[in-house]
């Protein structure tokens, strides 16, 4: 039922929203202590539940009227098993239970806003260690074996598709590749690329798409670009072959507010979020020239940007 739904929207509508920042919202406009961006820790803190709901509530409101499917995703990046265990998630059973938890909480919400056949899950799985630096990523065999733990209670747990953004080195991108293809959902590659086309640890982002789609059975139905601004994700389609894999194989982006490199980003302390119209028209420009298919928000966005960007999209494809 769950992978029907996601083909089902995949194959009727040729334009998606994603949802926006989660983490960001979390630390800045609510002021929640958040570490390793841990998002699913208010599932499990007083107070702090309904906070998250109102975040996830104010992209499927934009998803209700704007009438255009979306893809929203776990609040479960770090929720894999070395940084449950640092925050202190260490029983027997704590994977399971985080990640049950946070598809349970993101289904609600999804049937409380009457979005069950708009709105398709995406089960987050977030790189072993730093998602900007590629320094201690495992290498393929190590990532399969550690992600696989986490993609399998995802799908278990009833999303519809798995998603892994913002990894930043090419083995441990193509080892959760593994991971995914092995349990039968359909799953879909993000990782952070810099304005030359190329992961963190400097692999061409096109020899990756070209090696994951050839080695791992079956592929991604789709790659994307995670947590990289708009500009930066023009420059590097630029820099790139135009027929080759950026052009073919990459659908989606979903954007950062600001224009800083994300090494730069992750270093400051105050939001940087731009102007939600210039990121709907930067995005829309996307859309027109290079036929993205998804496109959402990451670090600094939030429901303002995502309520531009579905005015544009729907603006844009009026008669």
């Amino acid at each position: 039922m769950a992978a029907e739904r996601f083909a089902r929207l995949r194959a009727s509508d040729p334009v998606w929203l994603a949802d926006g920042g989660l983490e960001t919202r979390l630390i800045y406009e609510a002021g929640l202590d958040l570490p390793e961006f841990a998002a699913f820790l208010p599932l499990f803190r007083p107070g702090e539940r309904e906070i998250l709901a109102d975040i996830y509530r104010s992209y499927l409101a934009i998803a209700a009227a704007s009438g255009l499917p979306m893809q929203m995703g776990t609040p479960t990046w770090r929720a894999h098993r070395d940084c449950l265990s640092r925050l202190g998630f260490d029983a027997p059973g704590d994977v399971a239970r985080v990640n049950g938890e946070a598809v349970r909480f993101l289904d609600g919400l999804r049937t409380e806003a009457g979005l069950g056949d708009r709105v398709v899950i995406a089960g987050v799985i977030g790189p072993r260690a730093d998602g900007y630096d590629p320094a201690g990523a495992p290498d393929r065999a190590t990532a399969r074996a550690y992600h696989r733990e986490q993609a399998e209670i995802l799908a278990g747990a009833g999303v519809d598709l798995l998603y892994a953004p913002t990894f930043a080195g090419a083995a441990e991108l193509e080892g959760v590749a593994e991971a995914m293809a092995a349990t039968g959902l359909p799953y879909v590659l993000a990782p952070v690329i810099d304005p030359d086309g190329r992961l963190m640890d400097g692999t061409p982002f096109a020899d990756a798409i070209a090696r994951i789609d050839a080695t791992v059975v079956p592929p991604p139905v789709d790659f994307m670009v995670g947590c990289t601004h708009p500009t930066r994700f023009r420059a590097a389609r630029a820099a790139t072959a135009p027929n080759g894999p950026l052009a073919s194989r990459v659908a989606g982006l979903k954007a950062n507010a600001s224009t800083l490199p994300p090494e730069e980003l992750a270093k400051l302390t105050t939001l940087d979020e731009g102007a939600p119209d210039n990121f709907a028209r930067e995005m829309l420009g996307l859309r027109r020239d290079y036929g993205l298919r998804l496109l959402g928000g990451c670090c600094g966005t939030n429901h303002r940007h995502i309520a531009a960007l579905a005015a544009a999209l729907v603006a844009d494809r009026a008669p």
